[in-house]
């Protein structure tokens, strides 16, 4: 089922700036002379971006079918 609205380029968006965020943590723990700190930061970011990412996109998709169904069954009772 493909998500439609504007919703679905936000949730790219997010996730881009997670990603963003991320790169700069790493590179600014790097500068300081603490890359194993800013690997490890930069990895914690990520994973939470993704699963954020992974649950909007499930939720709407949900929300979606939800909209679907009760359509349906509003059709069913029309005749």
């Amino acid at each position: 089922m493909r998500l439609r609205g504007p919703q679905r380029g936000w949730e790219k968006i997010t996730l881009g700036v997670s990603l963003l965020f991320a790169v700069v943590v790493f590179v600014a723990l790097s500068l300081s002379g603490q890359p194993f700190r800013g690997a490890a930061g930069g990895v914690l970011v990520i994973v939470a971006g993704i699963w954020e990412w992974r649950r909007k996109v499930k939720d709407q998709i949900r929300a979606e079918q939800l909209e679907s169904e009760a359509e349906e069954s509003q059709r069913k009772r029309r005749g």
